[in-house]
């Protein structure tokens, strides 16, 4: 620590996260609008949908008709924000990719989108943190079987947010680790559809050497 620097120069200042973010739920869909009819079908991002600290892609996404689609042009997500289960039994997040911008929020998530001045990975590195959690969890409300969150009580804790700098860092190493991460599932699964294919060829395949 150099001379002068104290400790909360390091950690940085503790905001409200309403402060530091726009926090809000998505689009609730009513029966009519759900129903087949004519009109713009959208992709829509539901508690499923956030897996491995990551979105589905847009094309993954089940889509809902909308009898009047600018109702749910506000919910349209963009890169960088951080989702989180609002309704369901486990507590679950995901950074939004460029795989799935635009997509919308349903009713069951609620998005946080940073404010400038405020790195969106570093953001959601904290909020979904091991150490954070347990805030969230406390707001929780509901039976065992379905919990509930409200944008509302998210927007009141109080998020320790680092200097420029640091959010900077911790949004690198996210990142690379996110998509490390990533490149081994892809390449485990590879192995795996590899194996199948060579096992197959060897079970049924006309023509195998021996």
């Amino acid at each position: 620590m150099h001379e002068g620097q104290n400790i909360h120069s390091i950690k940085g200042v503790s905001r409200r996260l309403g402060d530091i973010a726009e926090v809000f739920a998505g689009v609730g869909v009513s029966r009519e609008d759900t129903m087949e009819r004519d009109g713009e079908k959208l992709p829509m991002i539901g508690v499923r949908d956030l897996v491995d600290d990551g979105v589905a892609a847009i094309h993954d996404l089940d889509v809902v008709g909308f009898s009047r689609p600018e109702k749910a042009e506000p919910y349209r997500v963009r890169q960088g924000d951080a989702l989180i289960t609002g309704r369901g039994t486990a507590m679950k997040f995901g950074l939004v990719g460029p795989e799935t911008e635009h997509a919308i929020a349903s009713s069951n998530i609620i998005v946080i989108r940073p404010h400038e001045g405020v790195v969106p990975a570093a953001l959601y590195a904290i909020v979904s943190s091991e150490a954070f959690r347990p805030k969230i969890e406390l707001l929780r409300r509901g039976s065992t079987t379905l919990l509930s969150l409200s944008a509302k009580d998210l927007k009141k804790l109080q998020v320790q947010l680092p200097p420029i700098e640091e959010q900077r860092r911790i949004a690198a190493l996210l990142i690379e680790a996110r998509e490390a991460y990533l490149t081994a599932i892809k390449s485990a699964e590879l192995r795996r559809e590899l194996a199948r294919q060579l096992i197959g060829q060897r079970l049924f395949g006309p023509g195998i050497e021996r």
